[in-house]
């Protein structure tokens, strides 16, 4: 049985390709232990200037494997922070930086639906019934 490491590795090339996105390169978080959730917890993370994107592959209390399908979603997160990039904005007299707005988060629901329709990714989505 391959891991979601491993999965998700041999996926990223073709969801860049099919959602038109050049140059990103993925890496896991390394961590170790378990994690307080009740202090700040990041799922994924970008760094728009080399266009990595790093994500967390475990669940945050026991440190399992999450479903491939959760990673996917995050996936499409990370990946719209790239097709609509954070601008700055005037509000109450002050510049403030919108990275997370309602275009965005339009973006990242397409990306999803983008995903499902794909035979190759389309197919982690799924229900299983036994």
């Amino acid at each position: 049985m391959r891991t979601q490491e491993e999965i998700i590795k041999n996926l990223f090339p073709h969801i860049c390709k099919i959602l038109k996105v050049e140059g990103l390169h993925f890496r896991p978080m390394r961590r170790v232990g378990e994690i307080n959730t009740k202090k700040s917890y990041a799922v994924g993370r970008i760094n728009l200037k080399t266009k990595t994107i790093t994500l967390d592959l475990y669940t945050p209390k026991k440190r399992e494997p999450k479903k491939i399908s959760s990673i996917l979603r995050v996936l499409a997160h990370e990946i719209a922070h790239i097709q609509k990039p954070p601008y700055y904005q005037k509000y109450g007299g002050r510049l403030i930086i919108r990275k997370h707005y309602p275009r965005f988060y339009k973006q990242v629901n397409k990306n999803i639906e983008v995903m499902k329709g794909d035979r190759v990714v389309g197919k982690y989505f799924r229900l299983i019934k036994n």
